[in-house]
């Protein structure tokens, strides 16, 4: 991965934090020029393998449409991944 990490783009940083219930994640990522506050949680499987082993959340009606996001065209060059 060391030849490929020149080609990510940074969309943000997370911060570990001790919560009531456990540790968390917290912090802020910018899509599409929309900066959104997450928080990322590790998911109980329950034994399911085909479960995420995290799931981000983010505050607010940030809902990502088939070709929008918060209103805005996406440009799908810019997407990283």
């Amino acid at each position: 991965m060391g030849e490929k990490r020149a080609e990510l783009k940074n969309i943000g940083s997370l911060w570990l934090k001790d919560g009531a219930k456990g540790k968390y994640m917290s912090g802020e990522m910018e899509l599409f020029g929309t900066k959104l506050h997450v928080f990322v949680f590790k998911n109980d499987k329950d034994g399911v393998e085909k479960r995420p082993d995290y799931r981000v959340f983010t505050e607010g009606e940030a809902a990502v449409e088939k070709e929008t996001f918060n209103g805005k065209e996406i440009d799908e060059s810019q997407i990283p991944f």
